[in-house]
């Protein structure tokens, strides 16, 4: 490590890049893939419904992109309140943090909704 400051600054500004991405828009957009991901779980859960009496052959042919489905939106899930969290501590876009927030809290409601009533 060199005793300039001037490189020192440099090495911890090449650091903290991450700092100046827009984490806003990025948590609005991992919360619409959240939607996105529930829409297709909705529409393979529907294409996996097979005719009376068929057995559970249309299930099975479903099951591994279900899973996948199911492992990405809960991914997308966890990215989108991450990146609304840095969006909210850091001064880049908190306004499509909050709204991304919302959006995942709307999905988390219009998924429990059933349950409660």
């Amino acid at each position: 490590m060199s005793l300039d400051p001037w490189a020192a600054l440099a090495v911890r500004r090449q650091r903290r890049q991450w700092r100046h991405w827009p984490w806003g828009w990025m948590a609005f957009g991992l919360s619409l893939a959240a939607w996105a991901s529930v829409f297709m779980l909705a529409f393979l859960v529907l294409a996996s419904v097979g005719m009376p009496g068929d057995g559970d052959h249309a299930m099975r042919a479903t099951r591994i992109p279900l899973l996948i489905t199911l492992s990405f939106g809960a991914l997308v899930s966890v990215g989108c309140l991450v990146a609304s969290m840095l969006s909210l501590r850091l001064p880049q876009r908190p306004a499509a943090g909050i709204a991304s927030l919302a959006l995942l809290a709307l999905l988390v409601v219009c998924l429990l909704l059933p349950r409660l009533v």
